[in-house]
Parts: structure tokens; sequence; C-alpha cells
């Protein structure tokens, strides 16, 4: 079992007090993968805010799955997505190009959020996920 740092790649990680950041190794992988500082040109990504993983889900949500294999993230540089997507250029480009970044992660199965739904890397039916990047592992 690993645990998310404060920091990714110089990218300060911010959590909801109710979060339990103690997930499997191949999801802090998959993070390392695609948080970066410089991952949307012409903006910088300083700050996440992990609003969930290895918690408040039930079975069979890969959040409880295997004991953290997912992570929700529902801030960037401080902002939420569920009203900065779209409307804000900075949020639109970070997510879209994290969402991206993240289909060729090691060991990615979803990458659900306001950019792709994707599941195995086709496109998937899922409710939700406007306000908040939703990624696991195998």
């Amino acid at each position: 079992m690993a645990s998310i740092p404060q920091s990714i790649n110089g990218v300060t990680v911010r959590h909801a007090n109710s979060a339990n950041l103690n997930v499997e190794q191949a999801l802090l992988t998959a993070l390392q993968h695609c948080i970066k500082k410089d991952i949307a040109k012409g903006f910088t990504l300083s700050q996440i805010y992990i609003s969930s993983a290895n918690d408040s889900h039930k079975f069979p949500s890969r959040h409880v799955q295997g004991k953290g294999k997912a992570v929700d993230i529902s801030r960037i540089n401080g902002k939420k997505m569920s009203v900065s997507y779209g409307t804000d250029k900075e949020v639109t480009a970070i997510v879209d190009a994290m969402q991206q970044k993240f289909e060729s992660a090691p060991g990615r199965r979803e990458n659900f959020g306001p950019s792709t739904k994707k599941k195995l890397g086709s496109a998937h039916s899922v409710s939700g996920h406007k306000d908040h990047i939703h990624f696991s592992v195998n």
C-alpha cells in the first residue's frame, strides 16, 4: 500500500479531511503519470484537491475494491470543477490534459470526468462526474 504524498511532481496535493490517502501503488504511479505542473500548454497546474480516495464509497466501487484503486479530484488550482470546467480556460485546459494523459497511464481502468468518460480506453456510459475527475486502476 502506498500513500498519496503532499506533492506530486511539484504539484501540491490538498484533500478532504475524510479522504483516506492509502492507495494501491499502481494508482499512485498513474497519478504521477498525469499530474504535472506543465500538463496543459500555456497553464500551470499548481494544486489539486482530492475529495475521495480509499473511502466514502460502497462496493463495487473501485475506491473500495482492493483498498484504494480510485481517486476523485474535484478542484484544480483551488477552483471547483463544478463551477469552473467549461467556463474557466485554465481549469478546462488542465482537466482535459490530465484526462488525456491518464489514458496512457500504466494500469489505467476508469477515466470519468467532465472531459471524457472511458473505461479500459473505450467510451463508457456512466452518470455524474461533471464536477470531478475519477481515475481508477486495475
